[in-house]
């Protein structure tokens, strides 16, 4: 990831792996191990499965969406840095290049906590919400008038940086 400066103050990388996640992973599983033998009883054993079998190609097409589900759901992360010169982040795998916000063109920055939102990229009344897990995250309200919330699970570390770094307000305290 290309940074912004070279002396990284604040690092986090968040992935699907938490608690919750698991049951999410579980379900997947079983659906793919359920289409897999699907599989092999109609395509191998020449078999149909169920009482109105689908395709050999519906079946293999399902088989793999499932599979890369899976996939994309365990490799991706929110991977956020913050410097002195200003924030990115970026969710990999999907964005080749991170998004870039220095610090003059950002007007408020705010540690906040929500409401359950979702996880993932998440369009709410805090603005655009970049969440992994967790109801804590970073507010920027930028110049432009668009408020973008990465959600963190540091936040104490982050709130710290950010106040040694004279980019929370002086008067700035926790909720």
């Amino acid at each position: 990831m290309q940074e912004l400066g070279t002396d990284i103050k604040f690092e986090e990388n968040q992935s699907f792996r938490g608690k919750g996640a698991y049951v999410v992973y579980f379900i997947l599983l079983a659906l793919l191990a359920l289409f897999i033998y699907a599989d092999i009883q109609q395509i191998i054993l020449q078999k149909p499965f169920g009482s109105q079998p689908a395709s050999n190609l519906v079946l293999v097409f399902i088989t793999f969406f499932i599979l890369a589900l899976l996939v994309l759901f365990y490799v991706a992360r929110l991977h956020t840095i913050i410097t002195e010169e200003g924030v990115q982040f970026r969710w990999v795998p999907f964005q080749r290049a991170s998004s870039h916000y220095k610090w003059e063109n950002i007007i408020k920055v705010e540690m906040i906590k929500y409401g359950f939102v979702g996880y993932g990229l998440r369009l709410t009344s805090f603005g655009t919400v970049h969440n992994i897990a967790g109801n804590k995250g970073l507010q920027l309200t930028l110049k432009s008038g668009g408020r973008i919330v990465l959600g963190t699970q540091k936040p104490e570390e982050l709130e710290a940086f950010l106040h040694q770094t004279d980019k929370l307000p002086k008067d700035y305290c926790k909720e």
